[in-house]
């Protein structure tokens, strides 16, 4: 079995001393209302997704009341049961035992995927790296908000934008397309992509060292081939080659200071960029609303005053590199002085040795000696170079590779998978009904965006029904992971026409995967009967008042031992 259930919800606010807990159906759960809105149906099932660390939309009075949320959940055939408060979550596992974790990534983050069998990676932003991504990720198709996700599918929740082009992986991963060993693949990849970052890095410092090697000593403009370079240092070896070797380490090493200087002066101007644009992001930040919407998809995005404070963070952290570099710079040119003090010494030392071995043709010792150590030093430099090229090669075939056979491993399933898709999606826009939606122009799981934008406003909205099933349906049939709970919220959108509200919960009875749990909300109606046969219906009626204060003693005596964990219950 690799279904996950949830079984009871419970929420309290201390702010209003008031509670509410909610026993669900295995199968079957119908929040509704007879006459009202506003009765807390959507904040119910929105807190079952809260407590996993997602952001649905709540609204200012419910962010008022600072609930804290206790979900008990099946995964697997075992109990579970997750608990937050703020951005604290409590986690027991079938053992009992209880693990405390202050924030939506990381550690937490890791837990929860693992606990779902989701292997999904995506690419930090400007990092050569890939990390699991929160829960929020693995809850994106299983939860049809109202607000968004009729609208707009995938994107039922707020703070996504972390990662870049997420949807390109997350919607092949949840169907199926891909799995596990795309994502082993993917590590190698971009264990690979650091590799070249660092050699790349290595043959810049390179060419820098080349370039200042070609331009110093100034004075010299001798030039010496390779059969001369060999005589003239054979001459010299008995008696002079000590101090030629010492003025040669000393070009190699003043070379590679100002390489790394002329390398550290670029970060310098990088973080000094990046600290005044957090900066003017900050200033930005301050002067907007605490949400915001996006004007190209919509959804709004959190501007509170933790996510500014972020903003501040960012700004710090380029301070602190700032001061690092510069401290780094210092040093350099401390170390460039004292080997341009030695070098002088040596130069001093040579001078005095130019009578004594002046060549015929006017060519002075010195000038000889640097000809030879920039010749010699330039030599190898450029050997080195010349080896990291052929490794940067190497590591880049090695890369295409890799990104060939992870293509070529997923191919078939690809196709497998659109050809499924392609066969349930038109099957179930019929059977809604929907025949003003051109089904041929979406043809795999991809093409969300085509989705809303076909028929009228009614048929739009059955026809985003008709994909999340489909969707639904092949995480059930190709996914390697946990098949989390179907929960939808009112799917009488742009009312309905009665004929179609019938043929919506047909589809919910008939095209469902028998294993799954549905949650669906709404008002109350006669086309429902079909699935109040089967279904724990829960009635709602006092309006803005998910929560009452009779239940709150006995919830809050109960659960409040597990807020008062700390990380070291684990």
């Amino acid at each position: 079995m690799n279904e996950m259930y949830f079984t009871r919800l419970t929420i309290i606010s201390k702010t209003a001393k008031k509670a509410a807990q909610f026993d669900f159906s295995r199968s079957y759960n119908l929040i509704l209302s007879n006459e009202k809105n506003s009765v807390g149906k959507s904040s119910l099932v929105k807190n079952i997704f809260w407590s996993f660390g997602c952001e649905p939309q709540f609204d200012d009075d419910w962010k008022l009341l600072d609930c804290r949320v206790i979900l008990d959940f099946e995964v697997k055939g075992k109990l579970y049961q997750i608990a937050r408060h703020g951005n604290r979550f409590i986690l027991k596992d079938y053992h009992g035992k209880h693990k405390v974790f202050t924030s939506v990534g990381g550690d937490f983050s890791a837990e929860i995927m693992s606990l779902f069998n989701f292997n999904a990676l995506l690419p930090v932003r400007n990092k050569d790296e890939v990390t699991t991504p929160a829960p929020a990720y693995y809850f994106l198709p299983f939860y049809i908000d109202q607000k968004q996700s009729w609208a707009n599918a995938w994107a039922s929740f707020s703070n996504l934008g972390q990662f870049p082009d997420w949807k390109k992986t997350i919607i092949p991963y949840h169907t199926g397309m891909i799995g596990k060993d795309y994502f082993d693949t993917t590590q190698k990849i971009y264990s690979k992509k650091v590799e070249i970052t660092e050699i790349s890095k290595q043959i810049d410092r390179l060419d820098t060292a080349i370039s200042v090697v070609s331009e110093f000593p100034s004075a010299s403009r001798l030039v010496i081939d390779d059969d001369e370079l060999n005589q003239i240092e054979e001459q010299l070896n008995v008696e002079v080659m000590d101090i030629h070797y010492q003025q040669e380490i000393l070009f190699e090493e003043l070379a590679s200071l100002r390489a790394e200087k002329a390398q550290i002066g670029s970060q310098i101007i990088l973080a000094e960029n990046s600290f005044k644009e957090a900066g003017e992001d900050y200033e930005f930040s301050e002067s907007l609303d605490d949400d915001l919407e996006c004007p190209t998809c919509g959804v709004t995005h959190d501007n509170s005053i933790v996510n500014r404070f972020s903003l501040l963070q960012d700004k710090n952290q380029a301070e602190d590199m700032i001061k690092r570099l510069n401290a780094e710079l210092m040093d350099l040119n401390d170390e460039i002085t004292k080997k341009v003090a030695d070098f002088e010494t040596v130069r001093a030392h040579i001078h005095d040795l130019d009578e004594k071995y002046s060549t015929k043709n006017g060519r002075s010792l010195s000038t000889v000696l640097e000809a030879i150590a920039s010749k010699s030093v330039r030599k190898k430099v450029e050997g080195n170079r010349s080896v990291k090229v052929e490794n940067l090669h190497n590591l880049s075939t090695d890369e295409q590779a890799l990104i060939k056979d992870r293509t070529a491993a997923s191919k078939d399933r690809r196709k497998q998978v659109k050809e499924e898709f392609q066969e349930c999606f038109p099957r179930f826009l019929a059977k809604l009904k929907a025949f003003g939606v051109n089904s041929s122009s979406i043809k795999s799981p991809e093409s969300h965006v085509k989705v809303a934008a076909s028929g009228g406003a009614a048929e739009s909205t059955r026809a985003m029904l008709a994909y999340y099933v489909s969707i639904y349906n092949l995480i059930k049939s190709y996914g390697e992971h946990v098949l989390c709970p179907f929960v939808i919220d009112t799917p009488n959108q742009h009312e309905q026409a009665a004929k179609h509200y019938d043929s919506i919960v047909s589809l919910l009875l008939n095209e469902l995967p028998k294993e799954s749990q549905l949650f669906l909300c709404g008002m109350n109606s006669e086309k429902l009967e079909p699935l109040k046969v089967h279904a724990k219906v829960i009635y709602l009626e006092v309006e803005h008042s998910l929560l009452n204060s009779d239940s709150f003693k006995k919830f809050d005596s109960e659960y409040s031992g597990i807020f008062e964990r700390e990380a070291s219950d684990v």
